[in-house]
């Protein structure tokens, strides 16, 4: 290979290695939308092919030439310093292919060793070629006079590019803009109940009554999920806070968090997120919460049933899943009325393509004539047919209360043990709690705060506490994520929902303040 050949190949390599790195740092953007970040994600493969071949082919070139300056030869230092260099680059780009292939969510490890891979490549050509120039070239010469100046020009584009940024980071050190009825929290990272602000970005129609919001997480608040939780909102509706909880759609490796709410009859927050909600609008909210999550270490052969919009915790699943390109065999079956109230249908067939172990059913409970899938009810034979292997399958549920007690007595009977079923009750609040007797006040003691209180009927524990100053951590409001479970000492109480008490704690006496009622007196560890 001439010299000239060398120089034009080390600054397409350089130019590879700078491109690889610049799409790598675009696709992670969270403004980016999905087809614009598929597009940048391939143009970034199809770069790093041809960076490995031209680096192949450039390692082969340096081989010969060493072979023909022989053994017993003293090699300069700077050539010495190049093949350290191109030793160093190989085990770096073999570390990249691995993480690419196997542990695609470390995005963190991928640009490290983009920007690594980047310097290292930059140096190797650099090297050589600046030290061919300057051997080459008198002093004063022409060629000497250009090397110079371009390696000024780099090093006043280097600061330029600094003062730039500093100057355009400034005024935006808020990431989202103040809103009237919130303002911007920064919390601590580690305190999964502390509030964020989230920034609705972009809205998606999926059926005729359900909306995708995606909204953006501030970088002060790293956000970390498992597929099938969720985030409890404060939404402001005609300037009264109304707090609703709703399921991550979106895999929790992306850099915003998507939910799908469906429009429900007499629904306030549903409607106003259907009818009324706008990019720009703000929403503080905590979590995430929820036990109803996938684990990729322990679930290597799940099934999903979901009915209507209880589909939002399967696709979380399924894209955390895909983004992992992990090996899970996944069996959905889905239930709903017609084909117009399918969810993510669009979706639902992108991942049958793209995971080889994935397979779905959906039935319709009121099919059209043309309809040739599953119809009618959930009943044993279609449940029997999704299911591989009943002793190692773990099965995920959610929908409607009643959908799932059908399930879960479906898969008892099928053989399934408890342990191996995890439902979430969705769509559904508490049922307005109705006088339980005829008094007019119940006493609720807090033994750690030193308080007696009185509670009106109708009034959760959560609701006394908070009036009296009492401190008890919450999340969902909604008896789910189990963070304001408090011990009772004595007394009973009545609560409307226990999906967030484990069995240990309901052996212990454990309530969920947040939907629970005093019966009588009660004495609480609080």
């Amino acid at each position: 290979m001439s010299n000239v050949s060398a120089i034009v190949a080390g600054v397409i390599f350089v130019a590879l290695a700078a491109a690889n790195v610049v799409m790598m740092l675009e696709a992670s953007q969270i403004s980016r939308s999905p087809a614009a970040r598929t597009r940048l994600i391939a143009a970034h493969r199809a770069g790093g092919y041809l960076f490995v071949t031209l680096f192949c082919a450039m390692v082969y070139g340096m081989t010969q030439r060493l072979a023909g300056v022989g053994i017993t030869s003293h090699l300069p230092t700077y050539l010495v310093l190049h093949i350290v260099l191109v030793l160093f680059l190989i085990p770096l780009l073999l570390l990249k292919i691995l993480v690419v292939r196997r542990y695609r969510q470390n995005q963190s490890a991928l640009k490290a060793l983009g920007i690594a891979i980047f310097v290292i490549a930059f140096v190797v050509v650099a090297i050589p070629t600046l030290s061919e120039l300057l051997r080459s070239a008198n002093p004063g010469s022409a060629w000497s006079r250009l090397v110079s100046g371009l390696i000024i020009s780099v090093c006043l584009a280097q600061f330029g590019l600094v003062f730039k940024k500093s100057k355009h980071t400034r005024p935006e050190s808020p990431r989202f803009p103040p809103s009237s009825s919130q303002s911007i929290q920064f919390v601590d990272p580690e305190n999964a109940s502390a509030r964020m602000n989230l920034l609705l970005a972009q809205i998606e129609s999926q059926t005729h009554d359900a909306k995708t919001l995606r909204f953006l997480v501030p970088k002060e608040r790293p956000f970390r999920a498992k597929p099938g939780q969720f985030l409890t909102f404060q939404w402001i509706i005609n300037g009264q806070q109304v707090p609703r909880s709703y399921t991550i759609c979106s895999s929790p490796n992306r850099e915003y968090v998507e939910i799908t709410p469906k429009r429900t009859d007499n629904g306030r927050v549903s409607a106003f997120l259907n009818e009324r909600a706008k990019p720009g609008l703000m929403v503080e909210a905590s979590g995430p919460y929820g036990r109803f999550c996938f684990d990729e270490k322990t679930h290597k052969n799940i099934v999903l049933i979901a009915a209507g919009s209880g589909i939002t915790p399967m696709i979380s699943i399924l894209r955390f899943i895909d983004d992992l390109k992990l090996s899970t065999r996944v069996s959905l079956l889905y239930c709903v009325r017609t084909v117009a109230d399918i969810i993510f249908q669009s979706e639902l067939s992108r991942l049958e393509r793209a995971l080889p172990d994935f397979r779905y059913k959906v039935c319709l409970s009121r099919p059209h004539p043309e309809w040739t899938g599953v119809s009618g009810r959930l009943t044993a034979e279609l449940v029997s047919q999704q299911i591989l292997d009943v002793s190692s399958s773990t099965f995920f549920l959610c929908g409607p209360k009643g959908f799932m007690e059908t399930a879960r007595n479906i898969l008892l009977s099928l053989g399934t043990s408890d342990d191996q079923i995890l439902q979430e009750s969705f769509g559904e609040r508490p049922a307005e709690s109705q006088p339980l007797d005829s008094r007019q006040s119940e006493t609720v003691v807090f033994i750690h705060s030193q308080k007696t209180c009185q509670a009106s009927i109708g009034s959760t524990l959560l609701d006394v506490a908070e009036r009296n100053g009492v401190q008890i951590p919450y999340g969902c409001r909604q008896g789910q994520c189990g963070t304001c479970a408090t011990q009772v000492l004595s007394g009973d109480v009545h609560m409307d929902a226990q999906t967030g008490l484990t069995a240990e704690q309901k052996n212990a006496g454990y309530v969920l303040p947040c939907v629970s009622h005093a019966k009588g007196t009660v004495v609480l560890a609080a």
